[in-house]
């Protein structure tokens, strides 16, 4: 009865669905800059092109998809009327448009999984054109054909070591972490934000709710993370809750959920073209997850680091972590260039060091 159960319970595991979604955006596409720029000169709105750059990391966050979680269902790229210039329209590899060596177009890898979603595809025509990165994120449960089960990325996250489904889902629940934190006042504008995230949390919960499920809130494999939460508790109101910055797993019936109950809250952020202060992100679907305790707790193996940072730096944390993000940080464009071709040097060292080994060993 009991070896039954297990069988059971392995093919719940096996048989549920997990897509990732990747946002992505050509800063430099003139149609695009355009369109952007009419929009900035309409609300009268600086132009912020370098929050726009595209870093060329797209080609490797793939690649590290299809080395490290090739079991993934499906993959939807999302984007505002443009391709990556290696994929077609379809997601289909254009072979003699490569921007990194070595993508393998076979059908048995994750290459015939790609869909290339346009903001038109899914996104409410009320809403549109949007520049504000929480419009798209907000409304990732509308996406044709997405599963329950998705996990959100960046264009700057890469997984960089083997992983399984359960590193992100298990029994139909998201792979987490619960740790309370303070808001983060680096700038106003993402202040703000996490400052509005919480209001809307602290509507529907209170610390109370922490304690009720306080074993996932306080767990081991958290570490030293949990003394966050151990000074926060005292506090009657949520102060803020700690963002690992990496992949997401997220619901498809937690959107749904919000987009009933709060449906005012996210409809006048959606409305916004560009990102507001007074905004809230795509944190409050994680946050829900989280303060209702439907989620299942676990050290999230991701490094944090920025595109500045030394070379060895990065190239360590590519080695060590399950994932890494490399986080923009506002620089000129001489910089930019040299920074990222540094940068793109050492995910090709990476990346297709790895591709050409496995390949051999194949053989």
């Amino acid at each position: 009865m009991k070896q039954q159960k297990q069988i059971q319970k392995q093919k719940i595991k096996t048989n549920n669905c997990i897509d990732f979604v990747i946002t992505w955006v050509d800063g430099s596409d003139e149609k695009w800059i355009q369109r952007k720029r009419d929009v900035d000169s309409l609300l009268k709105m600086p132009e912020q092109a370098e929050h726009f750059r595209d870093w060329g990391f797209l080609p490797y966050v793939l690649k590290s998809i299809e080395l490290y979680a090739p079991w993934v269902h499906h993959i939807f790229i999302v984007t505002d009327r443009q391709v990556p210039s290696f994929l077609d329209r379809n997601g289909t590899v254009e072979s003699n448009d490569l921007q990194c060596e070595n993508i393998n177009s076979d059908a048995s890898t994750i290459w015939d999984k790609i869909t290339i979603m346009d903001h038109m595809d899914f996104i409410p025509k009320e809403y549109l054109p949007t520049f504000n990165s929480h419009t798209i994120e907000l409304n990732f449960h509308r996406i044709p054909g997405l599963s329950e089960q998705f996990v959100y990325f960046n264009d700057d996250t890469l997984l960089t070591n083997p992983c399984e489904p359960e590193d992100f889902f298990e029994d139909g629940k998201p792979v987490d972490s619960a740790i309370l934190n303070g808001i983060n006042g680096k700038d106003n504008l993402f202040a703000g934000i996490q400052f509005h995230n919480m209001a809307l949390m602290n509507v529907h919960y209170s610390i109370q709710d922490v304690r009720r499920h306080l074993s996932k809130w306080l767990h081991p494999a958290y570490g030293m993370q949990n003394i966050r939460t151990i000074l926060l508790l005292p506090f009657q109101r949520l102060q803020g809750i700690h963002n690992p910055h990496g992949p997401m797993p997220l619901l498809k019936s937690t959107y749904e959920k919000l987009w009933k109950r709060d449906k005012e809250v996210l409809h006048k952020t959606c409305l916004c073209k560009t990102r507001q202060e007074d905004n809230v992100s795509v944190y409050v679907m994680r946050y829900e997850q989280l303060l209702s305790g439907n989620f299942i707790p676990a050290k999230v193996k991701n490094r944090y680091l920025e595109v500045n940072d030394e070379p060895q730096k990065i190239a360590k944390a590519l080695r060590t972590s399950k994932s890494a993000c490399i986080n923009d940080v506002p620089m000129g464009e001489t910089e930019f260039l040299e920074t990222r071709k540094r940068i793109l040097k050492i995910l090709q060292k990476k990346y297709d060091e790895i591709k050409c080994a496995k390949n051999k060993s194949n053989n």
